[in-house]
């Protein structure tokens, strides 16, 4: 059967951690959330979005692509996407998943894509200390920086969130080495959202994305017709998640640097990781190791109305004083 994807996330809260200011605080929480609410529609129409984007690699290699996606309220969607050499079309209604793909994992930067389209969402949690909220000029627009840390063990990441003072739209996001910036903001369906964004990773830039939406007035039948060739997919009505048996972490070393890489790959029937790949990594020279060292984990494959079912997930690998 398709993999189920998993996403791996963390729900976010306002709680307040560590020594800090509660009214300022309070403010960054109120900038963020109204930054949410006005990149939020209250009533979506049928609609049809679409993120043309460019993936810059090394030696000024660039890769472009496709992402679209129909949506018919109440009835279904449909999703293709080309990049490179991969290509993949999902029809989504109550009967189930039409799909048609040339590979069961979607490649790392089709992932990225999606994680910053239609906009990058963010909130503040426990781990997050937030020092100062200052004025700033972004990209030519008044905005509110909130300056914070985010502490994890025994990691800490300075990071910082701008708003538009005017109109409370998320500019600019930097989070550890990330850093996404939102531009060209235009209305759609009582939504303020981003015609132009960009991701740079530790100074580099990582990909750029041109998006726009439409209302769509001349929804057809065939709209959301399962592509040629595809295969169908029923939803789980129960589904158990896989759980981990052997998860060997690399063996530490005598540096004074921590550092992770995070895998991205299908937990198959065996409970073993096929078609595994490297998802985000600041350490090249370690991205093999944590690769022969993922085949070596096991798990209790995932159940769908109890069967067994291949399910994508991601996995992070700590090198401790490498």
């Amino acid at each position: 059967m398709r993999p189920v994807r998993v996403l791996l996330g963390v729900v976010l809260t306002s709680t307040l951690a560590f020594s800090q200011d509660v009214q300022l605080r309070q403010e960054a929480v109120r900038l963020m959330e109204k930054a949410e609410a006005v990149s939020t529609s209250p009533h979506l129409p049928n609609l049809e979005r679409t993120s043309a984007f460019r993936v810059f690699g090394t030696e000024s290699s660039v890769e472009e692509g496709v992402f679209t996606r129909v949506v018919i309220q109440g009835t279904g969607r449909r999703d293709e996407t080309t990049f490179g050499k991969y290509h993949s079309v999902e029809v989504w209604t109550d009967n189930g998943v039409a799909s048609t793909e040339t590979s069961e994992l979607e490649p790392p930067e089709v992932r990225m894509l999606r994680g910053l389209t239609p906009i990058w969402r963010g909130h503040f949690d426990h781990e997050d200390v937030i020092h100062a909220i200052n004025s700033q000029n972004v990209n030519g627009r008044s905005a509110r920086c909130i300056e914070f840390d985010t502490i994890a063990g025994q990691k800490t990441d300075n990071n910082e969130i701008c708003v538009d003072a005017a109109n409370g739209t998320l500019l600019r996001g930097k989070v550890g080495q990330n850093l996404i910036e939102n531009s060209e903001f235009f209305a759609f369906a009582g939504a303020l959202l981003p015609a132009k964004i960009s991701y740079s990773r530790a100074g580099v830039l990582q990909m750029t994305i041109s998006q726009s939406m439409a209302e769509l007035t001349d929804a057809t039948p065939n709209v959301l017709a399962a592509p040629a060739g595809a295969q169908m997919y029923q939803y789980c009505k129960t589904y158990r998640r896989p759980f981990g048996k052997l998860m060997p972490q690399p063996k530490p070393g005598t540096g004074g640097t921590d550092t992770d890489v995070i895998v991205r790959g299908i937990i198959a029937e065996d409970g073993r990781i096929h078609d595994a790949v490297v998802q985000s990594s600041d350490r090249r020279d370690l991205d093999q190791e944590a690769l022969n060292l993922i085949q070596q984990w096991l798990f209790t494959p995932a159940l769908c109305d109890g069967r067994l079912n291949r399910t994508e997930a991601s996995f992070t690998l700590h090198f401790q004083g490498r």
